[in-house]
C-alpha cells in the first residue's frame, strides 16, 4: 500500500509493533476521520488539523481545504453544523449508514453481512454503543483496528483489509461524501467529506495495484 505522510493530530494511534510508515499513515487517516464523523471536532482538533503539515500528493489539496477551512470555523459553529446535518429533527438530513445508501433503508442485509465480517474478524460492538456497526464512523475505526492490530492481534494482510473495503466501504461511501458536499448547511463537513474522497479514491488506486 502506498499513501502520503499522515498530519499529526490528536487522534493518531500508534501501533503496538513495527509498522510501514505508510501503514501507520493510513491508519492516522482512518483514525482523524472516524473522529470527525463520530461527533463535531473540539477546538483543540481543529487547531491541529489547521497547523499540521500537508501531505504530499495528491491528497495535498483537499487537505488544504480542510485546513484552511479548521482554521476559521468557531467551535460552536461546528457543533452546531454537525447537529444540523447529521442529526436533525427526526430522520437525519445526511445519512451515515452503509446500510442506507446501499439498500435504500437502515438495519438491511448490507448490516447483517457487516456484522457477520466484523465477528470473523474478531469485532463486537460495545453494549454502551447505540449507533449500529455500519456507522461511517465505526467503518473507518474498523479500517484503522485492521491496519495497526493491537497488543493481542497482528494487523490484518493487506488481502484481509481489501476484502473488507471493497465490500463495506466502496458500494456506498462516494454517495455518502456526495451527499454530505451537496448539502446546503455542509460547510465545514464539505470539507471534511472532500477530503474523504481523496482519501478513498487512493486507497481504491492502491488496492488495485496489490
Amino acid at each position: 500500500m502506498t499513501a502520503a505522510e499522515s498530519p499529526i493530530v490528536p487522534v493518531k494511534f500508534e501501533a503496538p509493533r513495527a509498522i510501514e510508515p505508510e501503514d501507520q499513515a493510513r491508519a492516522d487517516y482512518y483514525a482523524l476521520l472516524a473522529n470527525l464523523f463520530y461527533r463535531a471536532p473540539d477546538a483543540r482538533l481543529l487547531q491541529a488539523i489547521a497547523i499540521a503539515e500537508p501531505p504530499s500528493g495528491v491528497l495535498a489539496p483537499a487537505w488544504q481545504r480542510l485546513a484552511d477551512a479548521s482554521n476559521v470555523v468557531p467551535e460552536d459553529a461546528v457543533h452546531e453544523e454537525y447537529d444540523a446535518v447529521f442529526v436533525g429533527v427526526g430522520k437525519p438530513p445526511v445519512m451515515l449508514y452503509g446500510s442506507f445508501y446501499m439498500a435504500g433503508f437502515m438495519m438491511e442485509k448490507p448490516l447483517a453481512a457487516l456484522r457477520q465480517d466484523l465477528g470473523e474478524l474478531g469485532f463486537v460492538r460495545a453494549e454502551s454503543v447505540r449507533e449500529p456497526e455500519d456507522h461511517l464512523a465505526a467503518i473507518c475505526d474498523v479500517m484503522r483496528a485492521m491496519i495497526l492490530g493491537d497488543l493481542e492481534n497482528k494487523p490484518q494482510p493487506v488481502e484481509a483489509q481489501k476484502a473488507f473495503f471493497l465490500t463495506h466501504v466502496k458500494p456506498w461511501i462516494f454517495d455518502c461524501v456526495a451527499a454530505i458536499s451537496a448539502y446546503h448547511q455542509a460547510n465545514f463537513y464539505k470539507h471534511v467529506a472532500g477530503f474523504a474522497k481523496s482519501f478513498f479514491e487512493v486507497e481504491i488506486e492502491a488496492f488495485e495495484i496489490e
